[in-house]
């Protein structure tokens, strides 16, 4: 027997000394009375220890031998090899418990709980502080502050990228961005705007009119060379316009003569101002139109010249107010008189409404939403109009077939005015913001801005020049598909414009407007033909077709007499003239 169990031992000796593959050396050690335990390590040199209760209760039939090799009296290292089980360690390591406490693991902190916010958060990293210049678990970036409008948005949440001249995308510091690298166009290669140049055929900048030739005023040419108007004797419309908005009071809604003041109709003295009779107004919920100094935070470097400050994007374009109209609700304005809104405000199904009738469902006297051209009975736009339906033929099918004459929130605004001697026309200035862009462009909620006329003066084909006066929508706008019709002033006709020279999405010119993640046009003029000496009719209405959400806003100022005027049958020449 003590052969045997020698045998056994050395067996298990050897078994010991045998290192696993990667050369790591286990230890094995038996008892009567424990499992074996087997120290070791991983691959990687972690030590691992695992251990496995011993299965088969050892058994003893004879007394321990003696080592006849060493002389030495020892108890053997297995008793009995028919009752033995050789025991293995399974027993792992614990995981790292979150919330225990104790920072284990790979746990930057543990403050034992798995409240959010408090410093550690549940997930055992330390919480992100916005605006300490360290990108955090959760922060999409932090620029060191937590203010919007730079690299990194308030929250952290929103990285904006460095601008790219020439992607289309204005973002600070770029002035304007066309996406393109051509000089003089109006944006420099460098995305600076180009300096005017009078006498290209562009407005822009402080220019007044720029017809593109060097005739300096005279028998049809109603532009100077230096870019300012030229008023022929036959005009009596003013030269100078006296301002009348400097002094009003923005918070007092009952006096809603204020709103055509605000848009620069002072009803003074003909030699200075624009004369108007029969002021109608009609907003039952006085937080739907507003007077304003200013709208948004955004400015600009107005003027190139860094030693003036800069100005507001969208602030008045005549004297010290404009009027704002929504199919939804405007904030109340600043201390300083400007309306500011929060971010994305004005989108959204329960966004937008406001106290102003849904009903009737047709548009409000004297508009009417039917083709007026070819004596009413349609098909020859701005040609044979009927002298009461809309002569743009752009409204019916809009109203009626994509609409389903379904108005919501309407505002509208009417007046009389007689046309000076010698004058064929007017303009105004005018920004359309909607809530419905992006998601809403070619579907059915498309909110509706119309500027409308009647002129009544009798049609003389055979005078020279013809007389074609015309009646009915005068914020159409060139239908790119066919160059000799119009599209009325939706965000599906304005979506070119919006892409091109208006504002959208991240752009900064839409801070401060509620109207982010959306869009904004930039400053629009539009212009309307009329009969000198005749006694027209204008009209101004907004209103949220097909539901009553998500707002849509319009700004408007500078209505001015036009010595020069224009012919609707040409398409370019009246309607919307959208910036160059």
């Amino acid at each position: 027997m003590m052969t045997r169990h020698l045998s056994i031992g050395l067996s298990t000796l050897l078994l010991a000394a045998c290192g696993e593959d990667d050369g790591n050396v286990s230890a094995t050690a038996a008892s009567d009375s424990q499992g074996t335990t087997d120290d070791g390590t991983t691959d990687d040199g972690t030590p691992t220890t695992t251990q496995t209760p011993q299965t088969t209760a050892p058994t003893t039939s004879e007394s321990a031998g003696t080592d006849s090799d060493s002389g030495d009296t020892s108890t053997a290292g297995v008793t009995d090899s028919d009752a033995t089980t050789t025991a293995v360690d399974t027993t792992s390591a614990s995981e790292p418990v979150c919330g225990d406490g104790e920072v284990e693991g790979d746990e930057e902190c543990d403050d034992g709980n798995q409240d959010a916010g408090d410093g550690c958060e549940p997930s055992c990293v330390p919480t992100p502080v916005c605006g300490n210049e360290v990108v955090e678990q959760g922060e999409a970036c932090d620029d060191g502050n937590t203010e919007d409008g730079d690299e990194c948005s308030a929250d952290c949440q929103t990285a904006t990228p460095d601008p790219v001249c020439g992607d289309s995308t204005v973002q600070e510091p770029e002035e304007c961005d066309d996406g393109n690298d051509v000089p003089g166009d109006g944006c420099e290669p460098n995305c600076t705007v180009s300096p005017p140049m009078c006498g290209n055929g562009k407005v822009e900048g402080t220019e007044q009119c720029d017809d593109g030739n060097d005739i300096n005023g005279g028998p049809g040419d109603f532009c100077k060379n230096d870019c300012t108007p030229f008023f022929p004797a036959s005009c009596n419309a003013p030269a100078d316009y006296v301002v009348c908005d400097d002094a009003l009071d923005l918070a007092n809604k009952a006096d809603k003569t204020q709103a055509h003041k605000a848009m620069g109709i002072c009803n003074g003295n003909a030699a200075d101002s624009v004369q108007i009779t029969d002021w109608s107004f009609n907003a039952a919920d006085n937080a739907s139109w507003q007077i304003a100094k200013g709208f948004g935070s955004y400015t600009y470097d107005h003027d190139m010249d860094a030693n003036t400050p800069n100005k507001l994007l969208y602030s008045p374009r005549e004297g010290d107010t404009m009027l704002m109209i929504s199919t939804g609700t405007i904030t109340t304005p600043n201390a300083q008189g400007i309306v500011v809104q929060p971010p994305n405000s004005q989108a959204g199904i329960f966004v937008g409404a406001n106290g102003n009738p849904d009903l009737p469902d047709a548009m409000p006297a004297p508009m009417i939403a039917k083709d007026g051209s070819n004596g009413g009975l349609g098909g020859t736009p701005f040609k044979g109009c009927d002298g009461v339906n809309d002569c743009s033929d752009t409204l019916q099918y809009q109203w009626f077939e994509v609409a389903s004459a379904n108005p919501n929130d309407q505002l509208w605004f009417t007046f009389k005015t007689t046309v000076p001697a010698g004058t064929f026309g007017y303009t105004f200035d005018f920004v359309f913001c909607s809530s419905e862009w992006p998601v809403f462009v070619g579907g059915s909620f498309n909110d509706l801005l119309v500027a409308w006329q009647v002129d009544p003066t009798p049609a003389d084909p055979n005078a020279n020049p013809p007389v074609e006066p015309y009646t009915g929508n005068v914020t159409f706008i060139p239908d790119p598909g066919d160059p000799t019709k119009g599209l009325p002033l939706t965000i599906t006709a304005l979506d070119p414009y919006y892409e091109g020279p208006g504002y959208t999405y991240q752009e900064p010119q839409l801070q401060g407007t509620g109207f982010e993640q959306h869009a904004c046009s930039d400053w629009f003029t539009a212009k309307g033909g009329v009969q000198p000496g005749a006694e027209v009719t204008i009209g101004f209405y907004i209103t949220d077709m097909g539901d009553s959400g998500y707002t849509s806003t319009a700004l408007l100022d500078n209505f001015r007499w036009d010595c020069e005027g224009c012919v609707p049958s040409e398409v370019d020449d009246c309607g919307v003239m959208p910036p160059m």
